[in-house]
């Protein structure tokens, strides 16, 4: 259950954080409230997996889930473009969240 919270609170950053690309500027309020409502369940997942877990643990797969949605949503959605070593370096980002959850 605690994985699942973690795994939920990486989810949400990404959600958040794709609503804060589009903010425009405080202009638009749908992309507010579903950012400030993102970042803060995030958080509140992110707090219960610390009980559990240590957060060092817990802080690196959060921010490595955020990390590689947000890149993964960049590359797909946005259409960003990654070269072979970005491409090299998320993997090791994504081989580091299964090595800390295989050894927890």
């Amino acid at each position: 259950m605690v994985w699942f919270l973690l795994i939920l609170a990486g989810i949400e950053e990404v959600v958040a954080t794709i609503a804060m690309k589009y903010v425009d500027g405080l202009k638009k309020k749908s992309p507010i409230i579903v950012m400030v409502a993102g970042f803060a369940f995030s958080f509140y997942c992110l707090s219960r997996a610390m009980i559990v877990l240590p957060a060092g643990v817990a802080y690196a797969v959060w921010t490595g889930i955020g990390s590689f949605g947000i890149i993964m949503v960049g590359r797909f959605w946005f259409k960003e473009k990654l070269n072979p070593y970005q491409y090299v370096s998320l993997s090791l980002i994504l081989l580091g969240v299964i090595g800390l959850k295989i050894t927890t």
